[in-house]
């Protein structure tokens, strides 16, 4: 199967029928320039399959000390499955999978620019947005800066350091997605926000709380609870933003061709 982009003649080829001439299985959709026919790639699919699994990843964490009958952390194993520790398999699946996400976004970057489909701007500031996401996962760069902070400022009663400088980059990046956002198609704008929300939710408000229980010497079942559920709402919100552009993505399969069209903000 051979896949191409469609360029603009293309694509005008292709919307050349009526609405009325439409075959039913395919969805039409709207926006300022131009309609677009096609079928979505099946994202929804993808994402339950994507929340299954980061489920699972993040439940059998939870329970593997269970496995060695050892305390949390005090076998190489229970290390290595635990999405507390950083360098391991829940790392290389976070990263892996915002490494997609970037990919995605910016393949639907060149392809809004190709088909002048509008967005173009928004999906290349998001598709930035993601790679940052996906190198400070990879390099443990927030983390570094519990140790860099305390050089700058003077914080007492804070466990968790790095959130003097985590909670304004989140209030600028939420901004920018924000705006960001509301230059795409209406699907893509709402996953793109909740995924968004939902990650600076985990990795900013999950944090500070789980600090204040530390201080308060709650319960270490608690606090592993907890940030068990930070984690798994930062792998969610990757999935979220890997299948975003997906949704405003049609495509068409003829004679053995695929071809990729972008759809653009509605007039609704």
């Amino acid at each position: 199967m051979h896949a191409i982009l469609n360029p603009p003649d293309t694509l005008d080829s292709m919307t050349s029928m009526s609405p009325d001439d439409a075959p039913p299985e395919e969805a039409e959709d709207r926006h300022p320039r131009r309609s677009v026919r096609g079928h979505p790639p099946r994202w929804q699919r993808l994402l339950l399959i994507l929340g299954l699994l980061h489920v699972a990843i993040v439940a059998f964490s939870l329970f593997s000390p269970l496995l060695t009958g050892e305390p949390r952390g005090q076998t190489p194993f229970s290390v290595h499955f635990d999405v507390n520790y950083q360098g391991n398999f829940p790392t290389w699946v976070a990263v892996v999978q915002l490494a997609a996400a970037t990919t995605v976004l910016t393949f639907t970057a060149f392809l809004s620019h190709i088909q002048k489909s509008g967005g173009t701007l928004a999906w290349w500031i998001l598709a930035v947005m993601v790679l940052l996401l996906c190198l400070d996962e990879g390099t443990w760069l927030h983390e570094r800066l519990d140790v860099i902070a305390p050089q700058f400022v003077t914080v007492e009663d804070l466990t968790f350091v790095w959130l003097i400088f985590g909670i304004p980059v989140a209030v600028v990046t939420l901004i920018v997605a924000i705006l960001s956002a509301r230059n795409l198609p209406e699907d893509c704008t709402k996953l793109v926000i909740l995924g968004v929300v939902t990650l600076l939710f985990a990795a900013i408000g999950l944090e500070f709380l789980a600090g204040e229980l530390i201080k308060m010497d709650a319960a270490t079942a608690v606090v592993a609870a907890l940030y068990h559920l930070e984690e798994l709402m930062e792998l969610v919100a990757g999935a979220l933003l890997l299948v975003a552009p997906m949704a405003g993505l049609r495509l068409r399969t003829e004679h053995g061709v695929t071809t990729f069209a972008m759809l653009g903000r509605s007039r609704r």
